[in-house]
């Protein structure tokens, strides 16, 4: 089911060095998994078949995210991307354990981007044409 991604992550750091702002959890990691896998569903529809990574079942508060989680959330969106439209969602970075986490800019462009081939998908999809086919003859004989 697709869920509305978040697109107003905000942080900053005060004097002391300190994180003010919005956390990344479970249900926006599950929000980011389970959209892409739903952008992909609706791809296929129109586009030839392809596949992304699986990140397996939602995860729960008690759950730790690793990179390599991460590092895909980032190719399953260029994955999807690059078989549908190919637009430039800008480039995303390579997590690495114990390294820097996304930020709320990383954030905003990658639910922004989702948000984004989301719109695109739904417009293509709402706007196809169908042609309506009747076959015989209206109460007439030939």
């Amino acid at each position: 089911m697709w869920q509305t991604p978040k697109t107003d992550w905000h942080g900053t750091v005060d004097t002391e060095g300190h994180y003010i702002g919005d956390r990344f959890n479970a249900v926006d990691f599950n929000r980011i998994k389970n959209n892409l896998d739903y952008l992909r569903e609706m791809a296929i529809k129109l586009y030839k078949e392809f596949s992304i990574v699986s990140l397996g079942a939602d995860r729960t508060p008690q759950d730790y995210f690793y990179a390599d989680e991460i590092n895909q959330l980032e190719a399953n969106l260029n994955t999807i991307n690059e078989n549908t439209f190919k637009v430039s969602y800008g480039s995303a970075p390579t997590y690495v354990d114990n390294g820097n986490t996304m930020d709320f800019a990383e954030l905003n462009r990658l639910e922004s981007a989702t948000l984004d081939l989301y719109d695109k998908l739904k417009n293509q999809t709402d706007g196809r044409r169908m042609f309506t086919w009747n076959f015989g003859m209206k109460g007439g004989e030939l």
